[in-house]
């Protein structure tokens, strides 16, 4: 896990680009949970379907000129994070909540949701897997990061204390979790 700090000079330099391209941009950490679903996900999706994003690209589809740089560090990341699933080491790049210290990991997952829906009937069928495998592992930490990340998702009125801490600690748990969970589909997907 990352703040933004601790980045190295080209993800603070993609940062700043995309928070120039406008109010249509992702943010770093969404750009990072796109492209990692886009690495993990159970079907190869051609670049063509995704690139460039609508926020960069003119009426044609094409990259609007003056956005190279945006471009080569996009792919430059993309590059990096299947570097670092084949190593097992992938650090998702979450942010930090400045007042409160908290991991906003949810921005990265909606960034990764992104990446599924361009293929939403297979990643359906990973999400209904229950098994005790390594497959069935990834969809049950991926199924309950998507669920605690809607907001409506938590305890009501009658839950007690004991009700309440179990969610507190399956939030604060789920940095950890997706970063496995893209470990998982990427040795389930890629590696054989």
């Amino acid at each position: 896990m990352s703040e933004l700090v601790d980045l190295p000079e080209s993800l603070l330099r993609l940062d700043t680009l995309l928070s120039e391209a406008g109010d249509e941009s992702m943010l770093l950490t969404e750009l990072d949970g796109f492209l990692c679903g886009l690495a993990v996900g159970p079907a190869q999706i051609e670049r063509s379907e995704w690139w460039p994003f609508d926020f960069l690209a003119d009426e044609r589809g094409m990259l609007k000129p003056g956005n190279e740089e945006i471009e080569s560090l996009i792919f430059a990341r993309q590059a990096e994070i299947e570097a670092e699933l084949a190593s097992d080491q992938y650090a998702p790049l979450y942010e930090v909540d400045d007042e409160s210290d908290d991991i906003v990991w949810e921005a990265w997952l909606a960034g990764f949701q992104q990446a599924m829906f361009l293929r939403f009937d297979a990643w359906e069928e990973i999400l209904r897997d229950t098994g005790d495998d390594a497959r069935g592992e990834a969809a049950m930490g991926l199924a309950t990061g998507l669920m605690l990340a809607q907001g409506e998702n938590v305890p009501d009125d009658t839950a007690g204390d004991e009700e309440w801490a179990e969610y507190d600690e399956m939030r604060e748990a789920m940095p950890e979790v997706l970063a496995q969970v893209a470990v998982l589909l990427y040795r389930l997907h890629r590696q054989n």
